[in-house]
């Protein structure tokens, strides 16, 4: 998920917010402005419990950031990369760049979140329970109570065994400690997160049914942890069976590649031959092997017909992405992360010469062939 919001780096890790954080913020200061904090600390203006609430909401949403910087830390300290945090509607996500190697590594990183948000939980008890002891403002101790209560709430909720939740990553390391194997491991934790995910949904639906507004914020919570624990299972497994393969392993060698120097005439004459080969998306290399772009034939068609004969292809030629090309001997884990341009990854060897494609179904085969070799279940 990109950030759509920086706010620097910590420990020169890129922190930000993605903008449905903002919703988080609006949501909760208005629950605790205009439900909460008025039922526990009467008597004050409406203006004094909007400021109460917005700052009550901002303060959880840095609760939320030290959750995920825990887990950021504790996994740089490990060895693991850290690419970014960020925040969002149902949480946080610290995009690691590498996978634990082992099961510990694993428990610890996922275990430190969930720590955090109980010792915050602890903090603010004690501080609302100093403010009501001294007679400070009985509006700072509701607001420091609440954030004790969902700091509480979110720490548990976390702990809960299923994926994407950090107990689903705990289950994982677990299971995958004592059987040696990180796959069966993936589907047992995501099995869990969905079948949790779909109680969740369940319990949404019935507080709906009932006439329980709230009850929304569940659906959508369940609705999301089912289909993020689905996701994470065929990642997981994708991930497995590539480890120890590279690019060269997964690419279609010898791709169809426009050449840019010709004419935009010149290439569309080849196409149109008998035997042209059948492509509707290709890259375009430059004279010496090099990728330089990608076109379709959409692209071509939008090239006048008496233009055609005066135009280089290099000049109607898409832009590749700055990761759309990966060397021959890029694990082919990495190739999962990159962002592929419809026409796919180009490969290419290291004096920069296009070699092959890679696109997602070609990923797709690597990983059925490996299943082939290994005996293993299908990734669906």
């Amino acid at each position: 998920m990109r950030a759509t919001i920086s706010f620097g780096r910590i420990d020169g890790i890129p922190v930000g917010a993605h903008w449905s954080a903002l919703v988080v913020v609006v949501l909760l200061g208005e629950l605790l402005a205009l439900n909460v904090l008025p039922a526990m600390a009467p008597g004050h203006t409406a203006a004094t419990y909007l400021l109460a609430g917005a700052a009550g909401a901002a303060v959880f949403v840095l609760s939320l950031l030290a959750h995920e910087v825990a887990h950021a830390i504790v996994a740089r300290r490990a060895g693991l990369g850290v690419r970014s945090i960020t925040l969002w509607l149902l949480g946080g996500v610290s995009e690691l760049e590498d996978q634990p190697d082992r099961p510990g590594t694993e428990i610890r990183v996922a275990l430190v979140g969930p720590l955090v948000s109980l010792g915050l939980a602890a903090a603010f008890a004690a501080g609302g329970w100093a403010t009501a002891a001294v007679g400070a403002e009985a509006l700072l101790t509701a607001v420091l109570s609440w954030l004790a209560t969902v700091n509480l709430m979110l720490g548990i909720f976390n702990l809960l065994p299923g994926t994407p939740l950090d107990g689903g990553r705990v289950l994982h390391g677990l299971v995958w400690r004592r059987t040696g194997s990180r796959e069966r491991a993936t589907r047992r934790a995501a099995g869990a997160g969905q079948f949790l995910g779909a109680v969740v949904a369940a319990v949404g639906v019935l507080l709906l049914v009932n006439g329980r507004l709230d009850g929304l914020w569940l659906v959508l919570v369940g609705w999301f942890l089912t289909g993020a624990a689905a996701g994470e299972r065929v990642q997981g497994i994708m991930t497995e069976r590539l480890t120890g393969l590279v690019a060269a392993d997964v690419m279609r060698p010898e791709p169809y590649f426009a050449a840019g120097w010709w004419t935009v005439g010149a290439l569309v004459d080849q196409l149109l031959e008998p035997a042209a080969p059948p492509v509707a998306v290709f890259p375009v290399v430059d004279f010496h092997g090099r990728p330089i772009g990608w076109l379709t034939l959409a692209d071509l068609v939008a090239v006048p017909l008496d233009a055609r004969p005066a135009t280089a292809v290099r000049d109607v030629v898409r832009p590749l992405r700055p990761d759309g090309v990966v060397g021959v001997d890029t694990p082919a884990v990495e190739v999962l992360r990159r962002s592929v341009d419809p026409a796919g990854l180009v490969v290419t060897q290291p004096d920069g010469r296009a070699v092959g494609v890679i696109g997602i179904d070609d990923v797709r085969r690597a990983v059925e062939l490996q299943a082939l070799r290994t005996g293993a279940a299908r990734t669906r």
